[in-house]
């Protein structure tokens, strides 16, 4: 029995010719060829692992096509890229038609934006953009000196001028519609927004003093001289038409209407608005003011040298001032501030100007300071140095010294 017994645990300790010997576990797991040995014998775990790496694979894949490494062109809004050394694709503008145009045979033809807008560039370029440039000046003075115009002080200048008028703003914006094609957004912008801007560049500067005040009283609410005029261009003609005057003064209304070539007050018979004082010809007025009723003046020389007139008056009577002068003295200080604001404000602009180099592309001209700038439409050499002005068109050489004795022929840098 005892030898019996000891015949399975001999067996137990043989090695399975199948399956070879049996080594410990710390043994196989120290090993990585008995690992993988192992994996291999395993169908199931080989498929598993095999799925896993293909997922996450994949998913590599799609992160970095997702977020494309530094260095590939990224397409992005140009607000979000803030980021320097980003390269920036820009969509393509698709071109737009502004009009179609189809015959009866079945021709088809457009107008594109860019063609229209190269047509108005042609015949209103000039003067939009001398606009927008005198706006663009009044907008960086602003900004240097800490201007600002609100929209509703915009507004509320809109209300007082109309209350000027007696009208309402709706009324206004509708007048300007149809007259000036300009819409309520385009007047407060180009109108209203650069007038205000220059008062208040301008400032409290502009001051009304009494002779001024007296000169506006007797311009507008003075005494006036009722007159008729015949105007001539040739004197001869003049001195035909006086001398037969001083024979028959009543054949003034006559040969006003055969002779003057004024042609608004030839079919009047030389009848003018009353002369006032101040008046756009002195020596009319001048000559106006020494008659008395029913009296023909000498022949009075005025206009420009070039166009020279030669006028023969009549006067038909004399007014009195309708208002004292205390009567209308707040508006004619109204008036007058207003009048000499504008002529300020143009005066301000002009200076502003003459200190901003503006060129102006379209034109090819180049206005105000040229000191440190270049001209327009000229190209400097890299080699040359910057001159003190506006280099002349063929002029891009650099500048050399010129010899102790020899003249110069660029004036000298201005101090």
């Amino acid at each position: 029995m005892g030898g019996q017994l000891e015949r399975p645990a001999e067996r137990e300790s043989q090695p399975d010719p199948a399956t070879g010997p049996i080594e410990p576990e710390a043994s196989v797991a120290g090993s990585p060829a008995a690992a993988l040995s192992r994996l291999s014998k395993s169908p199931r775990l080989m498929l598993a692992l095999g799925g896993t790496a293909v997922v996450a694979l994949i998913a590599a894949l799609a992160w970095q096509t997702r977020t494309p490494s530094e260095g590939v062109a990224q397409v992005r809004r140009a607000a979000s890229s803030k980021a320097t050394g980003t390269a920036r694709v820009k969509p393509v503008r698709k071109a737009q038609n502004m009009a179609r145009i189809a015959t009866s045979s079945g021709r088809i033809d457009y107008i594109g934006r860019d063609e229209l807008a190269r047509e108005c560039i042609a015949r209103i370029g000039g003067e939009v953009l001398d606009e927008l440039i005198n706006r663009k000046v009044i907008e960086l003075e602003c900004a240097r000196l800490g201007i600002t115009v609100s929209d509703a002080e915009v507004k509320q200048e809109v209300v007082r001028l109309c209350k000027e008028t007696g009208m309402e703003p709706s009324q206004w914006y509708q007048i300007l519609k149809a007259r000036h094609n300009i819409t309520a957004a385009q007047y407060h912008k180009n109108r209203i927004w650069p007038a205000m801007a220059m008062k208040k560049l301008v400032g409290a500067s502009v001051s009304v003093a009494e002779p001024e005040l007296k000169i506006a009283y007797d311009h507008h609410f003075g005494a006036r001289v009722k007159v008729r005029l015949i105007v001539y261009d040739n004197i001869r003609r003049a001195n035909e038409a006086w001398n037969t005057l001083q024979k028959s003064p009543d054949e003034f209304e006559r040969i006003a209407k055969r002779d003057s070539i004024e042609p608004n007050s030839r079919s009047l018979g030389g009848l003018i608005p009353p002369v006032r004082r101040h008046h756009e010809y002195p020596k009319l007025e001048a000559a106006a003011f020494k008659l008395r009723v029913g009296e023909i003046s000498a022949i009075v020389q005025y206009g420009p040298p070039t166009r020279s007139r030669y006028g023969i008056l009549k006067c038909e009577g004399h007014t009195r001032p309708e208002f004292a002068m205390k009567d209308v003295r707040d508006y004619l200080i109204k008036m007058v501030t207003e009048q000499k604001s504008q002529t300020e404000m143009a005066r301000h602009l002009l200076a502003i100007k003459g200190r901003t180099r503006v060129d102006n592309y379209l034109m090819s001209t180049t206005t105000g300071s040229t000191k440190g700038t270049r001209q327009t439409g000229f190209t400097r050499p890299a080699t040359s140095k910057p001159s003190s002005g506006v280099v002349p068109a063929g002029n891009t050489a650099p500048r050399k010294a010129p010899a102790k004795n020899s003249p110069r022929a660029i004036p000298p840098r201005r101090r």
